[in-house]
């Protein structure tokens, strides 16, 4: 029913990289370790560096670097940056998708999901997947 993209299943796997190592890496160094295709790679890297998460480093020791703490990046902001706010249902955010409008039931079991996952992510950071 519900899935993690490999855009952003790539993503984290590329912050954790760089929050173990703790230091600038470039895009294929980066693929290379995490064994993903470099063009793809950068793509979600630019994304991840225009959201604020990385910081971008021209030149000849360039490459990517964290631009916070990890325990200051928080996972539902990775996700929603990669992906967008996750809504099981359309509905969710604007009753006026469904046909029932108030008289959908089911929307509050939907809202209450939504409310699980982003709370969930929400209350997770970065360190909290690469440990102590």
């Amino acid at each position: 029913m519900f899935s993690v993209t490999a855009k952003t299943q790539y993503g984290i796997r590329a912050l954790v990289h760089l929050a173990e190592i703790g230091e600038a890496a470039t895009a294929a160094e980066i693929a290379e370790a995490q064994s993903i295709s470099p063009k793809y790679l950068e793509g979600i890297l630019s994304r991840l560096a225009a959201s604020g998460f990385l910081i971008s480093e021209r030149g000849k020791h360039g490459g990517y670097r964290l631009s916070r703490d990890p325990e200051a990046i928080h996972m539902l902001e990775v996700v929603n940056a990669l992906e967008g706010e996750i809504k099981p249902v359309g509905c969710v955010n604007d009753m006026g998708q469904c046909c029932l409008g108030d008289a959908c039931l089911p929307r509050k079991f939907w809202i209450g999901l939504k409310q699980s996952i982003d709370g969930y992510l929400g209350s997770r950071t970065l360190k909290d997947i690469i440990g102590p």
